[in-house]
């Protein structure tokens, strides 16, 4: 305690002119030592103590605005003695309202993280969490749960640093970056993941943590080499339910992690009821601690297992957003930018009573968003795709479905197999605007460019003349910005590279659908269109791997008097490309178990049904390489969907698990070297692949 006879002295003001020095030049390091001297003085007492005051709550706030969750903020505040945190607080909330409302939804973060650091040195810990609970019933963040933790740990007399809750172990690595370099080098060493897990809880970087724990719970291992795993799992657990967090657990990637992982999973729930029955986890409450231990035990429950699937469940069936039912592999046609050229599995089609089977279970078991009759093979082959598309129309399925087509199919026999048997939509990969770009890219054997545009419009032709209730649209391939270097310089330049070289190619579009029109019953609502100049070049730019920018050519009043249209749709140069690094020997593959991309067909989930009867997710997958079965190891779809191997793939692929040939090249990160020579051409943007998955 400051001396008593100091207050009559001037010596008193000298010791706030030390402090004030101390402050300036250290700042926050030297804000406890600074104002330790007056410990116990009021400032009715020793009135320049408001403006010491002043000045410390001033460098709080400069370092909660630079950092919410700043570790050196909280140490200056920890330093402050109670009764002068007390104070501070005090003058503080004077200096926010004054004599006004004091309504914390007012009070910015920095403000709030302020006021709770004070409350808590204080030792108001019931205040500083009802204060906490107040605003983050208007939002959370970051900074505000940071605070409710060290305030949940002051409150319990424990340290809020999770490095004191760890239980000692031998880790074998310095540092976060040790560990992740080991991981890089050899993704299934469950040492190197355990110590990844224990620096980032260390850290309490509880983002970092559940990227470790995902990844480690997802590794091809089996439960009992994730063993070492449990006492951080159930700290991790403890920790995200001590500031009510603990709804973390249930989002996907780390609800189906948790569910691949069932004995550790339960062993780690077993652990944290020992220690809350035991009080070795004094910052958690009994009630908290029960409802982290029921989280966790429900994620293997047998109960929970047909709602712990990567499939959403919508009306007790799993949903996929999209199938991809391959009806066949086959493909006469073989383009420079598209693997298929390099398929290793054998030619094959499902056979067309097994096709009826599949449409059947989809429209009976599942919820499907829509439903595509390809991969990358040629579904026009199929020897039965009159039958297959006239039993689609008979059953009047509750999704849309399409195929697409490279058009050289679009022979006599085809268009009539076609004719009222339309899916939803039909796609052609038309991509060339000449002679020398088909030359460039495409197989001779099957017919020119000519024959390509006149087997094309005989379809568009068609479509128009009997109001097909069908959409077409033609996949024009172009050469802009987002240009792809794993595709060779002669077939980047075999396709439109400019946007005047895509307009005059709309253009010839443009001029055929006028020419049908012309030709056409007016009872067919047809109408031709002419694209504004500017948004072609516009779409030319913006053209993606994703399906955008269409620019309409003709329309048509459908038999159900809806309005048709076919269009073109830009796409860049390697929508098809994604798997040629596997295969052609220009390329040096890096294949790595963990990645720190994710797959998004986890995302909006996938169904991919492949020729050969393997089961997947992703339609770009060449050789079926990433599958969790065939078809002949469930009885249905719907068990097939629901099963542990399904289940093991989304949590893989959602934390970056990349187990397959396929998935390897497809998560393997935006850059690419050339085994022997760089491909020329400008560089590619980093991540730009990424964007297309």
């Amino acid at each position: 305690m400051f001396e008593s006879s100091i207050l009559s002295s001037a010596s008193a003001a000298d010791a706030v002119d030390h402090a004030r020095q101390r402050l300036e030049g250290e700042g926050l390091g030297g804000l406890g030592a600074a104002l330790a001297p007056f410990d116990g003085l009021t400032p009715a007492e020793l009135p320049a103590l408001s403006g010491l005051f002043a000045r410390a709550i001033a460098l709080l706030i400069e370092g909660f605005r630079a950092d919410t969750r700043s570790t050196a903020t909280y140490a200056a505040i920890e330093a402050v003695p109670p009764g002068l945190a007390a104070l501070m607080f005090d003058l503080a909330l004077d200096g926010i309202f004054g004599d006004g409302p004091r309504d914390v939804t007012t009070l910015n973060e920095v403000g709030l993280l302020t006021l709770v650091g004070l409350l808590s040195s204080a030792g108001a810990h019931e205040q500083a969490a009802t204060l906490i609970a107040q605003a983050r019933e208007h939002g959370s963040s970051p900074g505000l749960l940071r605070a409710a933790w060290i305030a949940r740990c002051r409150w319990a007399g424990c340290p809020h640093e999770l490095a004191a809750h760890l239980a000692p172990a031998e880790l074998g690595f310095p540092d976060m970056s040790a560990a992740r370099a080991r991981i890089d080098a050899a993704g299934l060493d469950i040492a190197a993941h355990r110590a990844r897990l224990r620096f980032a809880l260390a850290a309490d970087d509880l983002g970092a943590a559940g990227e470790a724990v995902g990844v480690a719970l997802s590794l091809p291992l089996g439960d009992g080499e994730k063993s070492p795993l449990v006492p951080e799992l159930a700290l991790f657990a403890a920790r995200l339910a001590a500031t009510g967090e603990l709804s973390a657990l249930s989002r996907d990637r780390l609800r189906w992690a948790f569910a691949t992982a069932p004995t550790i999973t339960a062993a780690a729930a077993d652990l944290l009821a020992q220690q809350s029955a035991d009080g070795t986890i004094p910052f958690l409450d009994p009630a908290e601690a029960d409802s982290a231990v029921a989280l966790l035990r429900g994620f293997v429950a047998p109960a929970a297992t047909p709602a712990v699937t990567g499939y959403p469940m919508r009306d007790g069936k799993p949903h996929v957003d999209i199938v991809w039912l391959e009806i066949t592999n086959h493909c006469n046609q073989k383009c420079t930018f598209c693997p298929d050229m390099f398929r290793e599995d054998a030619r094959a089609w499902l056979p067309l009573e097994q096709v009826k089977n599949l449409i059947d279970q989809l429209a009976d078991t599942l919820s499907v968003g829509s439903m595509q009759l390809n991969a990358y093979g040629e579904p026009l082959l199929h020897p039965n795709i009159a039958e297959i598309l006239a039993y689609i129309r008979e059953r009047r399925l509750p999704f849309p479905t399409f195929f697409t087509s490279h058009g050289m199919t679009l022979v006599d026999k085809k268009l009539k197999q076609l004719s009222g048997n339309y899916p939803s939509g039909i796609a052609i990969s038309l991509h060339n605007d000449s002679q020398e770009s088909y030359e460039a890219t495409r197989s001779h054997k099957i017919g020119d460019y000519e024959t390509l545009v006149a087997r094309v419009t005989a379809l568009l032709r068609q479509m128009a003349r009997e109001r097909a209730p069908s959409h077409l649209r033609l996949y024009q391939m172009v050469s802009n910005q987002a240009v792809d270097l794993r595709v060779d310089e002669v077939t980047r330049n075999a396709f439109p590279d400019t946007p005047e070289r895509m307009l005059a190619h709309l253009r010839k579009w443009e001029a055929i659908a006028a020419r049908i029109v012309e030709a056409l019953d007016p009872a067919t609502g047809a109408r031709a269109y002419t694209n504004d100049e500017a948004h072609v070049f516009d779409a030319f730019a913006k053209a993606r791997h994703a399906d955008s920018h269409h620019l309409p050519i003709l329309s048509w009043v459908d038999q159900d008097g809806a309005t048709q249209y076919a269009f073109m749709s830009p796409r860049p140069v390697g929508t098809y490309a994604n798997l040629l690094l596997e295969y052609d020997p220009r390329w040096a593959v890096e294949r790595k178990l963990v990645s720190p991309y994710t797959c998004g067909f986890t995302k909006a989930p996938s169904l991919a049904i492949f020729a050969t009867g393997r089961l997947g997710v992703c339609c770009i997958d060449l050789n079926s390489t990433a599958t969790f079965g065939s078809l002949s190891d469930f009885a249905t779809l719907h068990e097939a969907l629901t099963s542990p191997q399904a289940l093991q793939m989304f949590a893989q692929l959602s934390n970056g698990v990349a187990t397959s040939r396929g998935c390897q090249i497809c998560l393997g990160g935006p850059e690419r070297h050339c085994a022997s020579k760089k491909l020329p051409g400008p560089p590619r943007p980093a991540g730009h692949f990424r964007d297309g998955i």
